[in-house]
């Protein structure tokens, strides 16, 4: 199964519509973002896990659960998401599809030096942009299906 593992903040500050949502209210965006991961997860088969930075709140344990499929990691106050990506990354098999969805050029080096694909915040966003396109037109066409029996049905 592949899996993608997504640097959060990275992401939400990379991401248009996320960041206009973070200047407001951070754990709305933090909350889009995993939802839209869901709905990408769910169309693409892939395991998803999201990591949040949480080290700058002297109150933060580290945690992590798992919400509408999606793996969400908070790195605690002890250490950051970029060191929580690295362990992730050292404890991949050389047989895992992975992908690391960040624009930080340290993470992306230290992932094309373990062989492992990584995509930018803006590319990660067009290839979730396609994907949603797609499911929402499968979900039109299904719907353009369903009113047309309908129109028969009400005809016979």
């Amino acid at each position: 199964m592949e899996r993608l593992i997504v640097d959060g903040y990275n992401i939400i500050f990379a991401w248009p519509d996320l960041a206009a949502v973070k200047d407001v209210n951070l754990q709305d965006a933090r909350e889009m973002l995993i939802a839209t991961l869901a709905d990408y997860a769910a169309m693409t088969r892939q395991k998803v896990t999201v990591v949040f930075d949480s080290h700058r709140r002297p109150d933060a344990e580290a945690s992590e659960q798992t919400i509408s499929g999606v793996e969400v990691v908070y790195s605690g106050r002890k250490t950051s998401a970029d060191h929580v990506i690295e362990r992730l990354l050292f404890e991949a098999r050389a047989s895992d599809e992975v992908t690391v969805a960040t624009s930080d050029a340290l993470q992306r080096d230290l992932a094309l030096g373990r062989k492992i694909k990584t995509v930018s915040a803006l590319t990660l966003k067009g290839q979730v942009d396609a994907v949603l396109a797609q499911r929402n037109q499968q979900i039109g066409d299904t719907r353009a299906r369903s009113d047309i029996a309908r129109r028969l049905e009400d005809r016979l």
